[in-house]
């Protein structure tokens, strides 16, 4: 299955061989300065991930949005009009426990966020090889179209991240997982509605990834989506989170109390 097809029907797929040694060692480079800064205190905090370090912070990753490498990954999947948000260096050190399961769409408020249409996907971006035994990502493949049991749990928690329970069945292996092994120079792009994680990384060296966000068809979103696509990018909002309710066996969307609560933020500010 060729690229496109694959992340069509599985929410993901892995484009090979892309990014040469050079690309590679510079962005070792630029990630291995950005990590130095991490305290340990951020450690604890994302334990599970092991980092969230916003490139944002760093510009000289521009030099990577703008690659041609990803323009022409873009081209092939045919997206017509990406726009980035945001992106984040993730590194998890050794002996370090899995990454939970989660989805990242937090527009399912939209009607078209459950259509084929794709408005946020990832690209990962692995700076060694990776297996499941220094914790490559798994995903549960076709789950950005089909409902599954961990779209209804909010998964982005301060416990979770600090792993304070390890035995939260969001760490645990599932039956129906597919890993994704990479090889370093490799791009995984994925739907950002598709549910994922990270094995554990028993190895003993940093597993480090940077993942980018991108939208892929912007003009095609609505006015709404498009406003809080540019809150994210110049870091003025907050996400809300995907939380969903069962009433009568069907999932409802409850992102009222966050909506209400970033108006009082704006009103306070007045």
């Amino acid at each position: 299955m060729t690229a496109l097809p694959q992340l069509q029907a599985d929410g993901y797929c892995v484009i090979e061989q892309v990014l040469d040694q050079t690309d590679m060692d510079w962005l070792r480079s630029l990630c291995g300065q950005a990590l130095s800064n991490v305290s340990a205190e951020h450690r604890e905090r994302n334990r599970s991930q092991g980092s969230l370090v916003l490139i944002a912070d760093y510009p000289e990753f521009g030099r990577l949005l703008g690659h041609p490498v990803l323009s022409k990954i873009f081209e092939e999947l045919e997206f017509r009009d990406p726009k980035f948000s945001s992106g984040y260096i993730i590194s998890k050190p050794p002996q370090s426990p899995a990454l939970f399961w989660h989805q990242d769409w937090w527009g399912w408020n939209e009607p078209s966020s459950f259509t084929d249409q794709m408005a946020q996907v990832f690209v990962m971006i692995y700076l060694q090889d990776t297996q499941p035994q220094n914790g490559c990502l798994r995903v549960i493949p076709g789950s950005h179209r089909k409902l599954h049991e961990l779209h209804y749990v909010n998964a982005h928690t301060e416990s979770l991240s600090r792993v304070e329970n390890p035995n939260d069945r969001l760490f645990e292996s599932l039956p129906d997982q597919v890993a994704v092994p990479i090889n370093s120079g490799d791009v995984i792009v994925g739907d950002a509605r598709l549910i994922h994680g990270a094995f554990p990384n028993e190895q003993s060296e940093d597993r480090t990834l940077i993942t980018l966000w991108f939208h892929p068809n912007y003009n095609s979103l609505t006015p709404a989506l498009q406003s809080r696509i540019s809150e994210i990018f110049l870091r003025t909002c907050f996400l809300t989170p995907p939380f969903l309710l069962m009433i009568k066996d069907e999932p409802i969307l409850i992102t009222i109390f966050f909506d209400l609560l970033k108006l009082l933020i704006c009103i306070l500010r007045l």
